[in-house]
């Protein structure tokens, strides 16, 4: 009777596996907002290259750092160009995207979700 509780018990305990998304890039082409603070921009071409831009910083689209990205599987790459023609990579792990939504995890652990404009 002990084995049994203890094999519910462990049973119980465990996570449910979370499941991978594959990343759409042609739901990814467009441009999205930020839902914290709804005034950073990215926008995804289909070249794989793009633009991100904040307005509360005064920026706007066509101000904004120019980048390259790529997928592959569930990550997405991002490649930003520096003002001074460094290049600063950045991967996240795409845990959701829908035609109106797309959300991130960094490699920190932080998550953050964009709409699409």
């Amino acid at each position: 009777m002990a084995l049994l509780l203890v094999g519910a018990l462990a049973f119980a305990a465990c996570e449910p596996e979370e499941t991978t998304v594959v990343v759409d890039e042609d739901l990814l082409i467009g441009t999205w907002y930020a839902a914290d603070n709804f005034q950073e921009y990215w926008r995804y071409d289909m070249t794989h290259t793009g633009e991100t831009w904040d307005v509360s910083e005064d920026v706007q689209e066509g101000e904004g750092t120019r980048f390259n990205w790529s997928t592959t599987e569930d990550q997405l790459r991002i490649d930003l160009f520096g003002q001074m023609g460094q290049h600063v990579y950045y991967d996240y792990t795409v845990t959701d995207q829908k035609a109106s939504s797309l959300t991130w995890r960094d490699s920190y652990g932080n998550s953050r979700t964009f709409y699409r404009k």
